[in-house]
């Protein structure tokens, strides 16, 4: 993922068993920690008592984050989170009424305003790198970049971001999904297909990517996609939370918390490393570093600004390939109010 790309330790096992999960709440009580609150307090102003602010996460990337930042005590409010893998199964909790906001990245976005959704992004913000790479299969020579992928068998989950990798990188080098032989399988599965022969190269994220290099020594990454669509994330609200003033004042408060953590990151880096790359994907110490690095810091950016012809650009791969039915305008995926407060707080 972008930024930090927040998982769990790897193993199969555990891995499957994340992917199997629900939404499972989790509490943190308003006025947790309130040491910390005179950092908010002009926010917190604005909260009334008994606010509840109902945030969709990934993996507990967002509270992650919020923890390493120094950012997760002292709220005006209560922040009930849901844990989710993926951002399809997000989307449907927002239809469902169950959330107010959420982090998910390009691709759903795309989806969500195809699907007539009513979630606009409220923030973005974007790594320098990514965590996304073109991989080949163990052994596979001949393959130098995305212009030899012509008629090569390419593995990668349809409807996720692994795809939008895909479509960018090829798109880079004048090509399309109708170049190549896509072969759909899960992304906990791009490995095995790799290994298996039935790839000749993959979409791989970390820390799939990292694992899978260390078990086959002879492949190798192609190149990292490079689109800013690949590096981007977003939090995203539904017009009738953005419309509560109370919940409004709450997600204002909780994107001013998310720019310091990562500001914190960004300038204290050895603990993303050790924390999240070491402790949570157990990468050894010098593939942790060399991830961090490749990845590089995130930061915020005003909606919809630079963002808006990259993403435009994915919709229009995406409804080229058959995956949406119709063209869509992006610029309406992106909600701007929040831009003067990401300004103030990023600066």
């Amino acid at each position: 993922m972008s930024g930090i790309p927040l998982r769990p330790r790897f193993h199969p096992a555990l891995l499957l068993g994340a992917l199997a999960t629900v939404a499972m709440a989790v509490v943190v009580p308003a006025g947790a920690g309130a040491g910390a609150a005179g950092r908010h307090s002009r926010l917190a102003a604005a909260i009334p008592r008994g606010t509840v602010l109902r945030v969709g996460e990934q993996l507990k990337n967002l509270s992650t984050v919020l923890a390493l930042g120094h950012q997760n005590q002292g709220f005006a409010y209560q922040v009930q989170y849901s844990e989710f893998v993926g951002g399809p199964p997000m989307l449907q909790a927002f239809e469902g009424g169950a959330l107010d906001i959420g982090f998910i990245q390009s691709t759903p976005l795309i989806f969500a305003q195809a699907a007539g959704q009513s979630v606009a992004a409220i923030a973005g913000w974007a790594s320098s790198g990514s965590a996304y790479a073109l991989v080949t299969g163990p052994g596979v020579r001949g393959i130098a970049s995305w212009a030899d992928l012509k008629g090569k068998r390419v593995a990668f989950q349809e409807g996720t971001a692994l795809e939008s990798a895909a479509l960018e990188g090829l798109h880079s080098a004048g090509l399309s999904l109708h170049d190549i032989i896509p072969v759909n399988v899960p992304a906990t599965q791009v490995a095995a297909a790799l290994q298996g022969g039935s790839a000749d190269v993959g979409i791989e994220v970390e820390p799939l990517l990292s694992a899978y290099l260390q078990t086959n020594p002879t492949a190798h990454v192609i190149a990292h996609p490079d689109a800013l669509t690949e590096k981007s994330d977003f939090l995203v609200a539904t017009s009738s939370a953005l419309s509560d003033k109370g919940v409004a004042a709450a997600m204002a408060d909780y994107i001013s918390r998310l720019i310091k953590a990562y500001a914190y990151l960004k300038a204290h880096p050895q603990g993303v490393i050790t924390t999240v790359y070491e402790g949570q994907y157990g990468l050894s110490a010098r593939r942790a570093a060399e991830v961090a690095s490749e990845i590089g810091p995130s930061s915020f950016f005003k909606l919809p600004g630079a963002i808006i012809a990259a993403q435009q650009n994915l919709a229009d791969l995406y409804q080229a390939a058959g995956t949406i039915p119709q063209r869509v305008n992006v610029s309406k995926e992106f909600n701007s109010r929040f831009n003067a407060l990401i300004a103030t707080a990023a600066g």
